[in-house]
């Protein structure tokens, strides 16, 4: 598809097209927005699915892999730009399944991340929280990137270093700003079991097997930055990517992740359909059975819909049974309880050309936009492709 306008303009009958709800899953950069920019159709867009009031007549979530602010403010940042209120439920971050890891919420986590880390991590649930900064200001001579560390005195830091409590859990949020410093002291954490002290066994002997448990969010490798730039940008799984390559070559293992969260991982996906589920609720709409996700990247908004496409198509079985997605949906703070397993059929994947994908961008591998066929089809071949099977 050429913008989000055109898309729902033409595939969506609103009203008529499905005899069960359908809803709609939104990506936010390079779909509604370049930088700050709003891309053009994004108004006219919205204008099909809300109401004079601004209220959504279609179950609609924003998803996006940004990690760097709550749902709250997000929403807020949304409501000033498109001129009518988002509410922060309707938001997801890639972070936001981290309230389903309860297990995790009262051991102490070291949080990867920017300025806002701590207060996203205790938003999440997580009440001990260390920071990289923190473990800086604690053991400056880890931090041997900075020659000038190398000559402070460990003495005039072990007051400091007395709030130090062994880390537990690391929970990676996104891109920290000094990439040298976070490598060093998340490799030291892992290595020496979170006491940041000696290594637990010699590298040689592959390291520790068992190592603390990681959750990391947002495993974009590029996104799509201002408009005035048509490169992409590297993200936070390029730094994950280091790390493991890092941990790696040290130890001959990589590293084992508890979960990986955010877009393309079905449980972000889920996490969503979810949140569709109790719009449909509150409107007085059956149960939602399609769910459209609109994102501009292949290597995480298509691919993520597919694979929770295959979740859906295999009973709710896949990648992330060990996770209790039934205290999921049991525990989401609200009620009445809504069902989302086994409730909604499929998830279709819709590709947009205003962000990472572009026309003969070699990063696109085999994904093509059902716009690059609509010209050259006959009316009855477009009718075709708005069943729900074609929509990818």
């Amino acid at each position: 598809m050429n913008n989000i306008h055109r898309f729902i303009q033409k595939r969506f009958h609103l009203r008529t097209r499905h005899a069960h709800p359908f809803g709609i899953v939104l990506d936010i950069d390079g779909v509604l927005f370049r930088g700050r920019n709003l891309l053009p159709g994004v108004k006219e867009a919205f204008n099909l699915i809300t109401d004079k009031k601004g209220n959504f007549v279609v179950p609609t979530v924003f998803l996006t892999n940004g990690t760097n602010s709550s749902e709250k403010s997000k929403a807020e940042q949304l409501s000033d730009q498109l001129g009518f209120r988002i509410p922060p439920e309707n938001v997801l971050m890639s972070h936001s399944p981290l309230r389903m890891f309860t297990d995790l919420h009262d051991k102490q986590v070291l949080v990867v991340g920017q300025k806002k880390a701590m207060s996203i991590a205790r938003g999440m649930g997580f009440k001990k929280v260390t920071t990289i900064d923190q473990l800086v200001k604690w053991f400056p001579h880890l931090d041997c990137t900075d020659f000038s560390r190398k000559t402070v005195d460990p003495r005039d830091t072990e007051v400091f270093r007395k709030r130090f409590r062994p880390i537990e859990a690391i929970v990676m949020l996104g891109e920290p700003l000094k990439w040298e410093t976070s490598l060093q002291l998340l490799l030291d954490c892992v290595l020496t079991h979170g006491t940041m002290d000696s290594m637990t066994s010699p590298l040689v002997a592959g390291g520790r097997p068992d190592h603390i448990p990681i959750v990391a969010c947002n495993v974009d490798l590029v996104w799509m930055a201002d408009v005035a730039s048509q490169l992409p940008r590297i993200g936070h799984g390029v730094f994950i990517h280091v790390l493991d390559s890092l941990y790696a070559e040290l130890t001959k293992n990589h590293l084992q992740y508890r979960a990986v969260l955010g877009k393309p991982t079905e449980v972000s996906y889920l996490h969503a359909a979810h949140k569709i589920q109790r719009q449909a609720r509150a409107m007085d709409l059956d149960d939602v059975k399609y769910l459209y996700v609109i994102g501009d990247n292949p290597m995480s908004d298509v691919l993520g819909a597919r694979l929770f496409d295959r979740y859906l198509r295999h009973g709710g079985v896949g990648r992330f049974d060990h996770l209790d997605l039934e205290a999921f949906e049991k525990n989401d703070g609200e009620k009445p309880r809504v069902r989302t397993r086994n409730v909604v059929e499929r998830c279709i994947s819709i590709l947009v050309e205003t962000g990472v994908y572009q026309e003969n961008c070699h990063m696109n591998g085999v994904v093509k936009p059902v716009s690059a066929l609509m010209d050259n089809l006959s009316k009855n071949e477009q009718l075709k492709l708005n069943q729900v099977a074609y929509f990818e």
